[in-house]
């Protein structure tokens, strides 16, 4: 019996703490993705996979952004200290440095085929 109720015990346990990293991980992407709402991104921006259209009819997809670059360049590109395709990014990122690795982590996610 003791042995039954330290079992079920680990197993309320694992389940818990799984929730609660699921709960954090999801949190922390939603919390990217109101950056990028927030910080006006979507002005010339859009992001198909996460159902975030721009206005701009010429607007650059971020919905794969994730698979070829790494936080290190997007950080520094959003700042203007990084270019591609030898062009600076046109506006340099205005938040606090936390929003801008919110932003940054949930860009990452984002690897539609």
């Amino acid at each position: 019996m003791k042995n039954l109720l330290i079992y079920l015990g680990l197993i309320v346990t694992i389940v818990a703490l799984y929730g609660f990293a699921y709960t954090i991980a999801d949190q922390s992407s939603e919390d990217g993705k109101k950056v990028f709402v927030d910080s006006k991104c979507g002005m010339c921006h859009t992001v198909k996979s996460a159902g975030l259209e721009s206005k701009k009819s010429d607007a650059t997809d971020l919905s794969t952004v994730g698979k070829d670059r790494t936080a290190d360049f997007l950080t520094k590109y959003l700042k203007k200290e990084a270019k591609l395709n030898d062009k600076d990014h046109k506006s340099s990122f205005k938040g606090s440095d936390d929003d801008l690795k919110k932003l940054v982590d949930w860009l990452l996610t984002l690897k539609a085929e």
